[in-house]
C-alpha cells in the first residue's frame, strides 16, 4: 500500500497557522495534526509526500519543521497545481503494484487527480477549503473526514 499526501492542511493546519504576510517566519514554528507524527512513523505503508510550492524553498522549511521527511520514501514539490496530477500519473507508473490512495484537502487538485487516475481518495475536510463542494462527480472522495486521526477509520488495516 502507498499513501500520497499533500501538506499544507492535510497534516498541519495550514489555515490557522501560517499567515501570508509572515509565511517565513511563521513556517518554522508549525506543528503537526494530533496524532499525524505516530501515523507517518507507525502506519504500515509506502507514504509519498506531493505538494505545491509557490515560494521556492517555503514548504522544504515547513516538512523540516514539521520533522516529518524521513518519513517518506519521496516529495514532489510542484511549481503549479495542474503539476500534481503528473506527478500522480508518475507515482501510478512507478508503483503499479500498490494499492494507492490519496489524502488532501483540495477536492479540485488532489481528490480529482486521484479520481481521474482511478486512485482511492480521502478527503480532510479542514482548513480553507473545507467549506468547498465538490462541481462534478471527480470531485467527489471515496471518504471525508474532519480529523486527521479519522484517517485509521478508512484505510485498510
Amino acid at each position: 500500500m502507498l499513501i500520497v499526501f499533500d501538506l499544507d492542511d492535510t497534516l498541519y493546519d495550514c489555515s490557522g497557522q501560517v499567515k501570508f504576510e509572515t509565511r517565513w517566519q511563521d513556517a518554522r514554528c508549525i506543528t503537526p495534526f494530533p496524532g499525524a507524527i505516530d501515523f507517518l512513523s507507525s502506519y504500515p505503508s509506502k507514504k509519498i509526500l506531493l505538494s505545491r510550492e509557490t515560494d521556492t524553498g517555503l514548504q522544504n522549511v515547513k516538512i523540516d519543521s514539521l520533522g516529518i521527511r524521513d518519513y517518506f520514501v519521496e516529495i514532489y514539490l510542484c511549481q503549479r497545481g495542474e503539476e500534481k496530477k503528473t506527478v500522480l500519473e508518475k507515482i501510478q507508473r512507478e508503483y503499479s503494484s500498490e494499492d494507492i490512495w490519496v489524502v488532501g484537502d483540495r477536492i479540485d487538485s488532489e481528490i480529482q487527480y486521484g479520481n481521474e487516475l482511478g486512485l482511492k481518495t480521502v478527503r480532510l475536510s479542514c482548513g480553507k477549503y473545507k467549506d468547498m463542494m465538490p462541481q462534478h462527480k471527480l470531485q467527489e472522495a471515496h471518504h471525508t473526514i474532519t480529523e486527521f486521526l479519522q484517517l485509521y477509520k478508512v484505510l485498510p488495516t
